[in-house]
């Protein structure tokens, strides 16, 4: 059963709704009207729009307590849904606790109508099944349970709800920003409609998207149960741009595949792996501060996982989850777009994760590292466990006397390095990629260095990504170009 996609319409009246229509039509299967929103109306003008109306338009009155607007009373919106219906709307949504008799009559009358019976819960999410058990009633067609979900554990609950009652008509929706990336997984799951945005309309509930972004960014109407499920996961994962590079990458080499942005805690991930097993999840890009927390979940950790105790790729195959670093192989070979690292010597800035990381391969590509971090203890434990010089923040000065080659910021805030510690001409490379022009780069070039930006970094990871999930199936020559043109979109 294909999932249906709606747009959901407020007004405030039909000739702006007519409007932004047009700039969608070609990439959804319906409009719902929520007509509790619109300005007032006569039964002319929603009976010309829906007979102009090329799309199946669902017609939803809905009342305070449920989410809507209708300020009238509860006999008055009754009344107003009847003579909607005879008006000859392809759907129309009531309410579970709907009077039966009420529902009943409708149903029989008006049997070219396809009647929703939905439910809302804005506090969170109830057992599922005690909801279903409580709204079902054989005078609907379609059963809606919409819930807010706290966590993205929520969310995964719902639409493994969806999936357990396939052979039914079901929609199930994750209110909140929490559950944005299950409204875009719905067709996995098999929910009978998902909703978004109008171009210029707002959302009526939170974490709905635009249409365009589920059809441009996530391909939406392409997929289906067996599409493969790729994702980031981390808290934060909101400013990432792993969904428009990878999506990017699996449209034009022809895979059914979907990668989408989960928020997860540490807390959360047993449960988060628990559910991966459920779904078709394929691969999994790791960020802050999972890194390392993800690593007891994999039963296999290549070498460099091992070595820099953290992961940031996880691949699944026959069964089993498979763990890679790409931070390193990412940063040089950014980098060396530039210029070769090998007996060059490198400073790098920060003594997280990514540091260690970017260490550990520049070393193996026959660099001098030296690692520098405002707690200088941490630099010191790194660099006595590779292999390379260590300090504080106060080497720096040391550092710039004795010139570098390249200097690789990797702390978050570019500001702590000061200027005069940057040597002129050089390289100058930041890891972070938002904004493009960090405060770190923008110095760098105030003294003429080449500049390596974060963005870089990113798509030397999502490409050395892509050749662990994908293997021989893409050439790579071409993925850079796709990626670099998705993610420099991004950052005009």
């Amino acid at each position: 059963m294909k999932t249906l996609l709606f747009v959901v319409a407020t007004g405030p009246n039909f000739t702006t709704v007519a409007s932004q229509l047009k700039m969608v039509d070609s990439m959804i299967d319906g409009v719902e009207l929520r007509l509790d929103y619109f300005h007032p109306f006569t039964q002319e003008e929603l009976s010309s729009f829906l007979k102009d109306c090329r799309l199946p338009v669902m017609i939803t009155l809905r009342r305070c307590d449920q989410g809507g607007y209708f300020q009238g009373t509860e006999e008055e919106r009754l009344r107003a849904i009847e003579t909607l219906c005879a008006l000859g709307p392809t759907y129309v949504d009531l309410e579970y606790d709907v009077p039966v008799d009420f529902r009943k009559k409708l149903f029989d009358s008006y049997p070219n109508i396809s009647f929703l019976c939905s439910y809302h819960d804005f506090s969170g999410t109830p057992d599922l099944e005690e909801v279903y058990a409580k709204i079902k009633t054989p005078h609907t067609h379609i059963h809606k349970i919409a819930v807010t979900a706290r966590s993205s554990i929520d969310a995964l609950k719902l639409l493994h709800f969806v999936q357990t009652h396939g052979e039914e008509k079901i929609i199930g929706i994750a209110m909140g920003e929490k559950g944005e990336f299950a409204r875009i997984l719905s067709p996995i799951a098999g929910s009978a409609i998902a909703y978004a945005m109008l171009p210029l309309g707002g959302a009526t509930a939170p974490g709905q998207l635009t249409a365009q972004e589920l059809q441009e960014t996530y391909h939406f109407s392409k997929l289906m149960p067996q599409t493969k499920i790729y994702c980031l996961i981390g808290d934060p994962v909101s400013s990432s741009l792993g969904a428009v590079a990878h999506n990017a990458v699996f449209r034009n080499c022809g895979v059914s595949a979907v990668y989408v942005k989960i928020p997860i805690k540490k807390e959360e991930m047993e449960a988060f792996f628990a559910f991966a097993e459920i779904f078709p999840f394929h691969g999994i890009s790791v960020t802050m501060p999972l890194k390392e927390a993800v690593i007891p979940f994999l039963e296999h950790a290549s070498t460099d996982v091992k070595a820099m105790r953290a992961c940031n790729t996880i691949k699944r195959e026959n069964g089993q989850w498979y763990g890679f670093n790409t931070d390193g192989i990412g940063a040089l070979n950014a980098l060396e777009r530039k210029a070769s690292v090998s007996e060059k010597h490198i400073v790098i800035a920060g003594a997280g994760g990514a540091a260690k990381a970017i260490a550990i391969e520049a070393m193996r590509r026959g660099a001098f590292v030296t690692l520098l971090n405002r707690t200088g203890s941490k630099a010191l434990e790194i660099a006595s466990a590779i292999g390379c010089r260590g300090g504080g923040w106060e080497f720096f000065p040391e550092v710039v006397n004795q010139g570098y080659d390249a200097l690789i910021n990797c702390v978050p805030d570019g500001d702590l390095i000061k200027e005069e510690w940057i040597l002129p001409g050089k390289i100058a490379m930041d890891i972070v990629y938002i904004p493009k022009n960090t405060p770190f780069l923008v110095k760098a070039l105030r003294k003429q260095c080449r500049l390596v930006f974060g963005y870089e970094m990113f798509i030397g990871q999502a490409l050395e990504q892509e050749r662990i999930w994908l293997t021989d199936k893409i050439p790579l020559d071409k993925i850079y170009s796709v990626i670099e043109h998705a993610v420099g979109r991004c950052l005009k």
